[in-house]
């Protein structure tokens, strides 16, 4: 099910926390995070979206490829979420292409992007949604090692994403 990936490491987590506790500029976390996505989950695009209570909706705060998923974009939630798994804090995974089809309202573009699966990664902190951490990635791809190094990614993005609200 899965291709070759390495394991995420406690090493990474570490440098990560380390990185987020002292980067005054919040690219410096997404770089980091970005490059061990694609080294132990593996991806086509990454994308970072905030969860914005007020609109219901959810915004774009990082993108791998910012010219076709710009930084700033938003979705209402209930168009990407029919299962209402954001709001439950559960993993999403979209594992090939029909299922993005049926997912997904810009499937046409994810799709020629030549991504075939989408692993949605919750970033939660003290009960509350913050956000997820998006992998468009091959169909078919995403196993167990990669679910699980997506969800501690995820969530070691919830300081990134609180002290954007504190600005």
């Amino acid at each position: 099910m899965s291709t070759a990936r390495r394991s995420l490491t406690h090493e990474d987590v570490a440098g990560v926390l380390a990185l987020s506790a002292e980067a005054s500029d919040t690219s410096e976390v997404y770089a980091r995070i970005d490059q061990l996505v694609r080294e132990t989950v593996g991806y086509k695009l990454l994308t970072v979206l905030k969860f914005v209570e007020e609109t219901q909706e959810v915004e774009r705060v990082y993108s791998s490829n910012p010219k076709t998923y710009p930084v700033g974009g938003r979705k209402r939630l209930s168009a990407i979420n029919r299962d209402h798994s954001f709001a439950g804090g559960q993993i999403f995974l979209a594992a090939d292409a029909d299922a993005v089809k049926r997912t997904y309202p810009d499937y046409e573009l994810i799709l020629g992007l030549g991504a075939s699966a989408i692993l949605n990664a919750p970033i939660r902190h003290a009960g509350r949604r913050l956000g997820t951490l998006n992998c468009c990635g091959v169909a078919n791809t995403y196993g167990t090692q990669e679910i699980e190094a997506a969800k501690v990614l995820a969530n070691l993005l919830a300081p990134t994403l609180l002290a954007g609200e504190r600005k």
